[in-house]
């Protein structure tokens, strides 16, 4: 619990965050390292490896040219001649003394060139002749001869004359089935088609076998076991000649090389991943080439990145130690901010931060002093507005006649009145009974527009019984703004202060006529008179103390100024300054506005 409690401290969770982000960082860094070095030291392998592949395509374009040479040497010798211009009329012994003499010139030709392992001659008519320098070929098999006159390196050899076939991975004993196993080995054959000397048709197919070892000691001498193998392969993928014996004939793993003259491919399906490099053999269609295990590359990045590693664990060490007394010192104004909240919310209030830092954090810590100060003043304006609120409900409800017991004693008045038949005076009370009513019927401070304009209507009752009808009063009010709940009891002095100011000494009736209508989302009732008016400064002065909530009672002509004060105020603490009281002046009389918002019906 102790460690979650620390873990919740911006300090620790900025920390671990930042160690996580720089791991991160750290092993996706080495992820693209290792691979980016991995492929420079592939193509600079590549880059070498062209070179190397340059120099023994040139040795073994220089061994086939050699025995290209040789054939050539060998075809002017008389007994090859002979042989080529043999025909079956000229008898079994000749032919006989002719083979001999040509395995003796064979035996003469592999003797002086040691790369030759066997040569054979295929006529058309002569069959097949030939051997090594030990064993000759002596075959009387007719289906063996048959196959092996119609194989593809005897059909190519009539089709490419006068040029070179080539032909890789055969054993010794395909020429000569009587080649012993621990005799037997892999062979690289060079055939071409033959002719006697003066005569344009080919009669014969010429092959000289050389030795795979030997092809193999061309590119093999300096390759070391655990550094790859290099092998060459047909057209096909057969592997023909390799460093490891064992490979050759088997298919390799490469994709299709018929187009591309070299280049590199990776094997992933390995035990071992390898990085093959390719080159295509100048003259030939074949290709070189060598395997090398990725790990060996591997060692040489793991070095570098273990390196990397240990220079960037103490630089994080380093910036750990260097963050985590930077953090603590930058986070402070943040935990005595916390402390000090936590005060706040326990009813400390007005506390603030005496030093303020100047930075981001010192934004922060100013707001909270603006905030802590002004919520102190929030609460003394807020309980002052309370307090106001509630001396001017008792304001309106003083001038109220609120004597419980006279709404009883008035009762009694009005049945005194109705024995001896006062009409008015029974009226009178009626009248100012439904106007005490509401004041004792609820606490509410709120009420109907309704209930609002059926008060006013008694109010006026008891005017006109007073005035001897000074007042034609008329409401003109649509059903739909009836159930809206306004202040209660703020008409009456409007519509009072309407009969004071407005009644004229010529004895005619003031007319009061009240309407209302919305404005957006408000709701205005509109208290127009007939009056005499006030004079057009003092009524922008009255206005503007209206707007202000400030008592106008000290403007001369407006009277005390207790009413309209105490409507207008009641109506802005309920609602807001921008509601209230304003006047307007009329051509005769004047128009009193009350603007209060549009509120739900009551129900």
């Amino acid at each position: 619990m102790k460690l979650k409690g620390r873990f919740q401290h911006l300090g620790t969770q900025l920390i671990v965050f930042y160690m996580i982000i720089s791991l991160i960082v750290l092993s996706i860094a080495s992820y693209f390292i290792y691979f980016f070095m991995l492929g420079i030291i592939k193509d600079n392998n590549e880059t070498l490896l062209l070179q190397q592949f340059r120099q023994l395509d040139h040795n073994i374009e220089g061994l086939i040219n050699d025995v290209d040479s040789l054939s050539k040497l060998f075809l002017l010798d008389a007994s090859v001649q002979r042989f080529l211009d043999y025909s079956p009329d000229k008898g079994k012994v000749e032919f006989l003394e002719m083979k001999s003499d040509l395995h003796m010139s064979i035996d003469m030709f592999i003797s002086n060139y040691d790369y030759i392992n066997s040569i054979y001659i295929v006529g058309d008519v002569q069959g097949i002749v030939g051997g090594t320098n030990t064993k000759t070929l002596i075959q009387s098999n007719e289906k063996w001869i048959t196959n092996f006159i119609d194989s593809d390196i005897i059909t190519n050899s009539h089709r490419n004359f006068p040029d070179l076939v080539l032909e890789g991975g055969r054993n010794k004993s395909y020429y000569n089935p009587y080649i012993l196993s621990h005799e037997d080995g892999k062979i690289i054959s060079i055939a071409r088609g033959v002719r006697p000397l003066y005569q344009s048709q080919t009669r014969a197919v010429l092959i000289l076998n050389i030795d795979e070892k030997y092809v193999s000691s061309i590119y093999s001498t300096a390759l070391e076991a655990d550094r790859g193998k290099m092998y060459i392969v047909d057209k096909n993928g057969i592997i023909i000649s390799s460093s490891n014996v064992a490979d050759i004939g088997s298919q390799t793993q490469s994709p299709d090389l018929g187009k591309a003259d070299y280049g590199s491919y990776d094997i992933g399906n390995t035990i071992t991943p390898m990085q093959t490099v390719y080159y295509r053999l100048i003259n030939m269609n074949w290709y070189m080439l060598k395997e090398i295990p990725l790990n060996q590359f591997s060692e040489q990045i793991y070095s570098m990145q273990s390196l990397l590693v240990i220079v960037f664990m103490a630089s994080l060490i380093v910036i750990f130690v260097v963050s985590y007394f930077w953090l603590k010192k930058m986070t402070r104004p943040l935990h005595i901010l916390a402390h000090k909240m936590k005060d706040m919310s326990r009813g400390e209030l007005g506390i603030t931060f005496p030093n303020v830092p100047n930075n981001e954090f010192g934004v922060v810590i100013r707001r909270f002093n603006e905030m802590s100060l002004s919520i102190v003043d929030l609460i003394k304006e807020n309980n002052e507005m309370q307090e106001m609120k509630r001396e001017l409900e008792i304001d309106a409800l003083q001038n109220q006649i609120n004597p419980h017991f006279l709404y009883n004693t008035l009762n009694m008045i009005r049945w005194m009145a109705s024995i001896i038949k006062a009409d008015n005076i029974v009226n009178s009370i009626v009248a100012l009974g439904n106007i005490l009513r509401p004041a004792f019927a609820s606490k509410d401070s709120m009420c109907t527009l309704r209930d609002e304009l059926h008060y006013l209507e008694n109010y006026i009752k008891i005017i006109n019984l007073r005035f001897s009808n000074c007042v034609v009063f008329s409401i003109h009010v649509d059903e739909i703004y009836l159930g809206h709940q306004i202040p209660r009891f703020i008409l009456q002095p409007i519509v009072e202060n309407s009969i004071t100011f407005g009644k004229s000494d010529d004895g005619h009736p003031i007319q009061i006529r009240i309407e209302v209508y919305e404005e957006e989302d408000d709701i205005i009732i509109s208290v127009i008179d007939t009056g005499e008016g006030i004079d057009p400064d003092k009524l922008n002065q009255l206005n503007e103390h209206l707007q202000m909530g400030v008592d106008h009672s000290n403007l001369k002509g407006t009277g005390n100024g207790v009413g309209l004060y105490n409507v207008n105020k009641r109506i802005q603490l309920n609602y807001g300054m921008q509601y209230g009281i304003r006047l307007v002046p009329k051509t005769k009389g004047i128009e009193v506005l009350v603007l209060i918002p549009m509120e739900k019906e009551l129900t």
